[in-house]
């Protein structure tokens, strides 16, 4: 098992591999149409890749988003996002 890290709307689990692995769950409680987490995910998923072209990183990175996400703007997902890749990077 991987070191948990949280902030109030994501939680993420991270355990060192070689190689970038990306996986992000959304449930029922998120958003209730498949639609509206399918589009969380996608975003989510964008993020990481525009920030992993910045800072290459290894690692398996599980997301789980909590339901206060879906309260937030794309922007304040990033700024809680970021802070949780820095977290695993320190």
């Amino acid at each position: 098992m991987g070191k948990k890290f949280h902030t109030s709307s994501l939680q993420m689990i991270f355990t060192p591999h070689p190689t970038l692995h990306v996986a992000v769950v959304a449930s029922k409680k998120v958003y209730k149409t498949a639609v509206k987490r399918n589009k969380l995910r996608r975003q989510i998923y964008d993020m990481v890749r525009r920030h992993y072209r910045k800072h290459p990183t290894t690692g398996v990175f599980i997301i789980i988003t909590k339901p206060k996400i879906s309260e937030l703007s794309r922007e304040e997902i990033q700024e809680e996002l970021l802070q949780l890749i820095e977290k695993v990077n320190n």
